[in-house]
């Protein structure tokens, strides 16, 4: 059973159960004569969203349809669903829930999140929060980076990857990896659209004219790490996979592993020698 098919298998069953707990007295309806099965019928429950019975029998049975945001929000406020279960909802179909707030930044680390960034190295690690600054970095990171020289407004991963100019001369194959970023903060803007979000990538295109050219190709891919090469001035070729951790609060922890041992080496060496 593929992907699709387990989720449509998912989403069927989902509907039938939060269909089975809903009382005609819960939603205004008078209760009528004795029911086979608890909760409302598939038809009280499209008059009350305001789809076609036929098609929301479709949608609960599996079949491949394609419904609205609007429309999968007035399932969500029919059935009663809290946010977790709207979310789930939405995820399912594979939509977008236009009406979800922004997941907002934390405004500390977790200890052990943090712990965790540390016990890296000599891997460079840092965090960032949902909009992409740079919350925290182990002292790999910023014996590489450089991140506790920038300013705050700065310490964002997008922005360096443009405006830091050491880091853009060292990185082989480096507009590869910045066209990848932007297609990866195209896809971040389109779940959030914060004003941060909405700054950076105004400042992207008024400072950076590569930037601008290669937004407006409107790339988009989902948030996942990559391999790197690094050719540092002095500590020499640094062959990492760069990983991108999910955590809480919408955190990311990103980690450059050492792909060999000798880059393992040199990472430790810089970190020392800083």
């Amino acid at each position: 059973m593929t992907t699709t098919e387990l989720q449509r298998k998912a989403l069927s069953s989902f509907l039938r159960t939060r269909r089975a707990r809903l009382t005609p007295e819960q939603v205004g309806l008078a209760p009528g004569v004795r029911r086979r099965t608890p909760g409302l019928r598939r038809e009280e429950l499209a008059l009350l969203a305001g789809v076609g019975v036929t098609w929301y029998t479709w949608l609960e049975q599996g079949r491949r349809i394609n419904p609205s945001p609007e429309v999968l929000g007035s399932l969500a406020r029919t059935l009663r669903l809290d946010r977790a279960e709207t979310a789930y909802l939405f995820h399912l179909v594979g939509a977008a829930d236009p009406a979800a707030p922004p997941v907002e930044p934390p405004t500390e680390v977790p200890y052990p999140l943090r712990r965790l960034m540390e016990t890296q190295s000599p891997a460079p690690a840092f965090l960032l929060d949902p909009d992409w600054d740079i919350l925290a970095w182990n002292a790999s990171a910023d014996a590489l980076f450089d991140f506790s020289g920038c300013a705050a407004e700065d310490r964002n991963l997008a922005w360096q990857v443009f405006a830091n100019q050491a880091n853009r001369r060292r990185t082989v194959d480096w507009e590869r990896h910045a066209r990848r970023t932007l297609a990866q903060l195209r896809t971040t803007y389109g779940e959030r659209r914060t004003d941060r979000l909405t700054a950076l990538i105004a400042r992207l295109r008024a400072e950076h004219p590569d930037a601008a050219s290669w937004l407006d190709e409107h790339q988009v891919q989902q948030r996942a790490g990559t391999d790197k090469d690094i050719e540092h001035e002095t500590a020499g070729l640094l062959r990492v996979d760069q990983l991108v951790l999910r955590a809480e609060e919408d955190l990311q922890l990103v980690v450059f592993l050492p792909r060999d041992q000798e880059t393992a080496e040199r990472l430790g060496r810089l970190s020392v020698s800083r």
